[in-house]
């Protein structure tokens, strides 16, 4: 029992090492960070009831843990995030000579499978703006944050954080922490900044954050979520949007009015173009059922 304990101690050491590791080295964000230790914390909750120590750990208890404990009730995607976790977490193990060799190494990676990405057309954006009641600071706020969610395409973490310096009126642009700590302007509409300024002049009050709540705090994800589905709601759109949705929207409508791939590419803060490209499928599935509908010999 004691020897158990002892095992399970050292394994939440070297969990917090890794996390550590990845937040120093990698500069991944604490969503990430958060995501990768439930993952790996999983994982060792499983070790704990088949009784094994992670350095029994095979290729053979790897396969078991995916197939009788995620396959069943998890997504495909969330199981290639969780075998990415573990695979990074025995290569740490690996490098800090805790294991001589990475059982994930004789473990594959399915293939993700590609979704397109839900979007507004323009008149239901108008339908969901139109919505708020703009007399109220609240209504003005969650206007200003629909605005700039449409007008900068950006996440829903990097909105979070935004202070009132990180807007600048004069070139029109959004400065943004993106992912891994990455610094980027983002353009914005003259109409967003309208409705921006409009909601501080309101507000009238010294605290740095952009988007606040009651006691002036920075709004959280969850609040703006709640928030969207409320506006969905009035507009009576049936549609499965998020937050992440206007993202999608915002990238979709640039590219179905001529923006380049690579201009939006910088403007969403992607690491690689393939990930930008999933917008061309879904601009190319409108260009064909348009196609379909207006050509007489389609």
């Amino acid at each position: 029992m004691m020897k158990q304990l002892k095992n399970q101690e050292q394994l939440f050491e070297n969990i917090e090492k890794f996390i550590q590791f990845l937040k120093i080295q990698k500069n991944i964000s604490e969503n990430t960070a958060l995501a990768y230790r439930r993952d790996i914390e999983q994982f060792s909750r499983f070790l704990q009831i088949k009784n094994l120590n992670i350095k029994n750990v095979d290729k053979f208890t790897v396969r078991d843990y995916l197939a009788n404990v995620l396959q069943p009730v998890e997504k495909k995607s969330s199981i290639i995030r969780k075998i990415a976790a573990l695979r990074g977490f025995f290569n740490f193990l690996v490098k800090c000579k805790v294991l001589i060799i990475s059982p994930m190494d004789f473990v594959l990676t399915p293939k993700a499978e590609k979704h397109l990405p839900n979007f507004l057309t323009v008149g239901e954006i108008n339908l969901i703006l139109s919505s708020t009641d703009t007399s109220k600071i609240s209504g003005l706020r969650d206007r200003a944050i629909l605005e700039l969610l449409y007008s900068s395409g950006l996440r829903i973490s990097e909105l979070t954080t935004l202070s009132k310096t990180d807007v600048d009126y004069f070139s029109g642009t959004v400065k943004v922490m993106g992912k891994g700590g990455k610094q980027r302007l983002v353009p914005v509409g003259d109409i967003a900044l309208d409705i921006i300024r409009k909601y501080l002049k309101m507000r009238n009050d010294s605290s740095a954050v952009l988007f606040a709540g009651n006691k002036l705090q920075k709004l959280s994800a969850r609040c703006i979520q709640k928030m969207l589905k409320k506006y969905l709601k009035k507009a009576g759109i049936t549609k499965k949007i998020t937050p992440h949705s206007l993202r999608h929207t915002f990238a979709t409508h640039l590219l179905d009015n001529g923006c380049d791939l690579r201009s939006v590419q910088e403007m969403l803060g992607h690491k690689n173009l393939a990930t930008t490209q999933i917008y061309t499928h879904v601009t190319s599935q409108m260009m064909k059922k348009i196609y379909d509908k207006v050509h007489p010999r389609a």
